[in-house]
């Protein structure tokens, strides 16, 4: 066993005499899913899976290039309000379809949908964001609590 590894479990040897619990911070990046409502962001927490449908363009960019299993940020605060520091839902993508809807008001206008299912993981906070332009998503870096008990 090298001299590091030895000093390491000394010290978690050390800690977990008086303390109980350590909680690293682990960060990963992730695209965001912005301005979701309060109601269906509360459903999170209530719900091991939840389907929902997008339709606003830069959650839809933001969406396209992620992979079933990925890991998404889900957040009520709007794309133009969002800060370090906001709070939101890590979730894992379960499913994803992509959609052409076509809506009928004045004229024939055709949609980009995509509909997710999302498994909630853990709460995360937002350490960075890179807003790209208008229409291209948004990418964030988020901390999340690693609890770990020591016996």
């Amino acid at each position: 066993m090298s001299p590091c590894i030895g000093e390491i479990m000394a010290r978690v040897a050390f800690l977990s005499e008086y303390i109980g619990r350590v909680t690293f911070i682990r960060t990963d990046n992730m695209p965001a899913v912005t301005g979701i409502s309060n109601k269906m962001y509360e459903l999170l927490f209530q719900r091991p899976l939840l389907s929902l449908e997008i339709k606003s363009a830069d959650n839809v960019s933001s969406l396209l290039s992620a992979e079933q299993g990925a890991t998404l940020f889900l957040t009520p605060v709007l794309r133009e309000d969002i800060m370090p520091k906001a709070e939101g839902m890590i979730c894992e993508l379960k499913d994803k379809k992509v959609t052409l809807q076509k809506v009928k008001k004045w004229d024939e206008i055709e949609l980009v949908a995509v509909r997710i299912q999302v498994k909630p993981v853990c709460i995360g906070r937002i350490k960075t964001i890179e807003k790209r332009h208008l229409g291209e998503g948004v990418e964030v870096t988020v901390e999340r609590a690693v609890r770990c008990s020591i016996s």
